[in-house]
């Protein structure tokens, strides 16, 4: 029983609190801290719930700080369109790949992903029906296929014309809602339901590390882009141990 382990326990709560955290300052990357983290225990189609059902309860907490602007909504609902098609074919193909393969394929994308943020590139795109498209697509193969979602989607609006206050509202309810889909697609096609004990360990991790963030937000210490900046070198870090960690045990 994976229970019975305290290491995977830790493991396990930790990875919970660590992902609420960086959620509640940047409003997405809960799923890129816990699902590398998770790997280490679960199979992908088995993790998958377990993080999508975390990021739903921080997206419910969240609702009552962000709100969707009217503008956005129609785009929302296009992002979550494109993704809920993609699902099923990304989950299905992750299926067939080695779990070292996902291991290091996850991380790396974390590591460009977070990279190309912090180096803020001058390339603005024209938002638009097409972009939304691919960008949800994309997301929702890749949540299927790796288990995070976001990268696409928090792409496409960070290079695009959208205030940091709108994006990070659209991204925060589109991460909620594909991780609906997620769960239910996951479930569907070989997690089953077993997985909805370890939301004991999960949810309340989940919930702490939220809450320490609003703690640290109410006090002010950071301005906006640093606690940008802050997230985005964490996500880093802990793709980087988890590169190093893989190419460890391998060698050993």
């Amino acid at each position: 029983m994976i229970f019975e382990n305290l290491l995977v326990v830790t493991l396990i709560v930790f990875a919970s609190v660590f992902g609420g955290c960086i959620r509640r300052l940047s409003g997405f990357g809960g799923a890129l801290i816990m699902t590398p983290l998770f790997m280490w225990i679960f199979p992908v189609p088995f993790l998958i719930p377990i993080v999508l059902s975390a990021e739903i309860f921080g997206g419910v907490l969240l609702s009552r700080h962000w709100q969707v602007h009217a503008e956005d909504r129609l785009r929302l609902g296009r992002l979550l369109l494109f993704s809920a098609l993609l699902l099923p074919l990304g989950i299905y193909l992750g299926s067939l790949a080695p779990i070292t393969v996902l291991k290091a394929f996850t991380s790396s994308l974390i590591i460009i992903f977070a990279s190309y943020l912090l180096l803020k590139p001058h390339y603005q795109l024209q938002i638009s029906k097409v972009l939304d498209g691919v960008a949800g697509s994309l997301s929702g193969f890749l949540l299927g296929s790796c288990g995070i979602g976001g990268p696409p989607v928090a792409l496409y609006l960070n290079a695009s014309h959208l205030p940091f206050d709108r994006a990070r509202s659209l991204l925060s309810y589109f991460v909620t809602g594909t991780s609906l889909f997620g769960i239910v697609a996951a479930s569907a096609m070989g997690g089953g339901l077993s997985w909805l004990i370890y939301l004991f360990l999960a949810i309340p991790g989940y919930w702490l590390g939220m809450r320490a963030a609003e703690l640290l937000l109410q006090r002010h210490v950071m301005t906006d882009a640093s606690l940008k900046r802050l997230c985005l070198l964490l996500l880093i870090a802990n793709s980087l141990f988890n590169l190093l960690f893989l190419l460890i045990s391998k060698i050993l």
